[in-house]
C-alpha cells in the first residue's frame, strides 16, 4: 500500500499545473467613414483558468487621435470603463471560465478632411499569470476618407471638379479619397475632363446615399454641352471607383466610360460602381438630355462592374454597351424610363452585351428602348436575364444574335428555349397544368442544371407564375410539367430556361423566351374523363 501511494504521488508531481490562458480579440465594422463620422468597435475576452481561480484583468484600447465624443462600454456591462484622451481603458474581475461581457466603444473618428488611416493595438493584462501571452493584443483599423471638395461650379482652378480629379490622381494611390460637392451645382466642362487613373478606393459622391428612391431628383449634374468631342466620366483605374448620385448628360460622346486596366493578380480585380446616378437626362428624369453616343460604355475584358439604382434613359445609342468586360451586374435600374415610369427610350437597346459575363435584373424597368430592351451580340459570353423588368421595347425585349427569335441556338451559348404544348386548367386542385418540352442537345457544351421559368404576358410586362428545376442528365429532349397556381384560362403564357452550374449558385444564362401559348378560356372535355 505505501510503495502505491508513493508512486501516485510522484505522478501528480509530475503532471503540469492547469494553464492559465485569455485571449483579446477586436472586431471593427468593414467600413470606411466620412470624416467625424459616428464609430464603433468591440473588444472581446476569451480564455480558461485554472478552477476557482478569478483574476482581474485590464483592456487597454487605443482610438485614432482626434477622435471625440468616446463612449464606453456601450451595451456591454461588467467592465468600469475610464477616457484619457484617446484611450480607453476597462478593468474587471473575470470568473474562472469565460464567456466573459464585452467591451462596446463608439466614438467620432477625427474630423480632418486629410484621411485617416490609423492602426491600433489593443492590450490585455491579468493578475493572473497568462501562459500564453502572444494572445493578449488584438490590432485592428480604423479608416476614414481623405476628401476633396468641388466648391465651385467653375470649370478650372482651386476647388473646381477637373481640379479634384486631378488632386485624386496625383494624391490618392493608396490612400481611400472621396470627392464631394458643396451643393447642387451644374458644371459644363469646356473640353474632356481628366481620366480617373487613381488606385485607390475612390468615391465620386454626390450626395445622395444608397437607396434613395430613384424619383428623387441627382442635383449634382455634369452637362457636356460645352466640351466638345468628349466623353463624360472615364475611370480608367485597375483599382476601380465609384460614381454616386451624378446626373451625367450631354456629351457629345459617351456619358462614363469604364475601361479598367489590367491588375497585376488577374483575381483582384477591384469593382467599379455607378450608383444612384442619372444618365442621359435632367436632374429630376422628366425628360431626356441625350449623351451623343451610349449612356454608359464598358471597354475592357478587365471591368468587373455593378451598375446599381440608375436611371439610363434618353441616350442616342444604347443606355448600356458593354463591348468587352470581365463582369458586369445591372440591378434595380430604369432603362429606358424616367420619373414615375415615363417613357423617355434609348436610340438603340437598353443593354447591349458583347463581352464577359452580364447580369441584367433585380429591380427596376428596361422598357421604351428602340431596339432590344437587352441584346446579345457575338462575343458575349454568358448573360442572364431576369424577363419580369423588360417590356414595351420596340424590338425583341432579350435576344440573342439580335436576329430575331433563336429558341435553339446552334452554338450552344444560348440554352434552348423551352417548348409549351398545352395548358389546362383543373379546377378541382385551382391550377394550371402546363406540358412542354426542353430541347437538349446531343452533346451540351458543359453539365448545367435547367431551369424553367413560366411567364405571363403582361401589359406591363412579364409575371413570373412558377418555375421548376428540369432533370436533364441525359442528352435529348427532356419533357415536363408544372402547375401554375390560379385559373390562367384567357392569358398569354411564356417559358424561358435559366442555366445553373451549381444549385446553390446564380444562374448564368438565360434564354429567349419561348412562342407564346394561349390557355383556351374554357375547359378541355377530355379533362374530366
Amino acid at each position: 500500500m505505501t510503495r502505491r501511494l508513493l508512486f501516485l504521488l510522484l505522478v501528480l508531481i509530475a503532471l503540469p499545473a492547469a494553464a492559465s490562458d485569455y485571449s483579446l480579440n477586436v472586431s471593427t465594422p468593414f467600413t470606411i467613414y466620412d470624416p467625424g463620422a459616428r464609430a464603433s468597435l468591440t473588444a472581446y475576452v476569451t480564455g480558461c483558468c485554472r478552477v476557482n481561480d478569478p483574476t482581474q484583468a485590464t483592456v487597454t484600447i487605443p482610438l485614432p487621435p482626434g477622435s471625440t465624443n468616446i463612449s464606453a462600454p456601450g451595451q456591454f456591462g461588467g467592465w468600469a470603463c475610464s477616457v484619457d484622451g484617446a484611450t480607453v481603458t476597462c478593468t474587471t474581475s473575470l470568473g474562472a471560465t469565460s464567456p466573459y461581457p464585452g467591451i462596446a466603444v463608439d466614438f467620432n473618428v477625427p474630423s480632418t478632411l486629410d484621411g485617416t488611416g490609423f492602426r491600433g493595438e489593443a492590450r490585455l493584462t491579468t493578475t493572473l499569470a497568462d501562459d500564453v501571452p502572444a494572445n493578449n493584443g488584438s490590432k485592428f483599423s480604423i479608416t476614414a476618407y481623405r476628401v476633396l471638395q468641388v466648391t465651385t461650379a467653375d470649370d478650372f482652378g482651386a476647388g473646381s471638379l477637373r481640379d479634384a480629379i486631378d488632386r485624386a490622381n496625383a494624391e490618392c494611390n493608396g490612400n481611400v479619397c472621396k470627392v464631394t460637392f458643396a451643393g447642387p451645382m451644374t458644371i459644363e466642362p469646356t473640353s474632356p475632363l481628366p481620366a480617373i487613373t487613381a488606385c485607390s478606393m475612390l468615391v465620386i459622391d454626390g450626395g445622395i446615399a444608397r437607396g434613395t428612391p430613384l424619383d428623387a431628383p441627382r442635383p449634382v449634374e455634369i452637362s457636356g454641352v460645352k466640351a466638345g468631342l468628349a466623353n463624360g466620366i472615364e475611370i480608367r483605374s485597375r483599382c476601380g471607383a465609384t460614381l454616386r448620385g451624378l446626373t451625367v448628360n450631354g456629351f457629345e460622346g459617351n456619358g462614363v466610360v469604364l475601361a479598367e486596366p489590367p491588375a497585376p493578380d488577374p483575381f483582384g480585380q477591384e469593382l467599379t460602381t455607378v450608383e444612384e446616378c442619372f444618365i442621359g437626362t435632367n436632374t429630376t428624369a422628366t425628360e431626356a438630355r441625350p449623351n451623343g453616343m451610349r449612356g454608359i460604355s464598358v471597354e475592357t475584358p478587365f471591368t468587373n462592374a455593378a451598375i446599381l439604382n440608375c436611371t439610363i434613359s434618353g441616350n442616342r445609342y444604347s443606355g448600356v454597351a458593354i463591348w468587352a468586360s470581365q463582369a458586369v451586374r445591372i440591378s434595380n435600374s430604369r432603362i429606358g424610363a424616367g420619373r414615375e415610369g415615363k417613357p423617355l427610350g434609348n436610340g438603340a437597346s437598353g443593354v447591349y452585351a458583347d463581352g464577359g459575363d452580364v447580369d441584367v435584373g433585380g429591380g427596376g424597368a428596361i422598357a421604351y428602348n428602340h431596339d432590344f430592351g437587352v441584346g446579345v451580340g457575338p462575343n458575349a459570353e454568358h448573360v442572364h436575364v431576369q424577363m419580369q423588368y423588360l417590356f414595351a421595347n420596340a424590338g425583341q425585349d432579350f435576344d440573342w444574335g439580335l436576329d430575331g427569335p433563336t429558341h435553339v441556338d446552334p452554338s450552344g451559348r444560348m440554352p434552348a428555349s423551352p417548348v409549351l404544348f398545352s395548358a389546362i386548367y383543373d379546377a378541382s386542385r385551382n391550377v394550371t397544368v402546363v406540358h412542354g418540352v426542353l430541347p437538349r442537345p446531343d452533346n451540351p457544351p458543359e453539365p448545367t442544371f435547367p431551369q424553367v421559368l413560366i411567364f405571363e404576358k403582361t401589359e406591363s410586362g412579364y409575371r413570373r407564375r412558377a418555375d421548376f428545376f428540369v432533370s436533364a442528365l441525359k442528352p435529348g429532349d427532356v419533357p415536363f410539367t408544372i402547375n401554375v397556381p390560379g385559373d390562367m384560362r384567357g392569358h398569354t403564357l411564356l417559358a424561358q430556361t435559366d442555366n445553373y452550374r451549381y444549385l446553390d449558385y446564380p444562374p448564368f444564362d438565360s434564354s429567349e423566351l419561348s412562342e407564346p401559348l394561349f390557355v383556351t378560356p374554357w375547359l378541355n372535355p377530355h379533362w374530366r374523363r
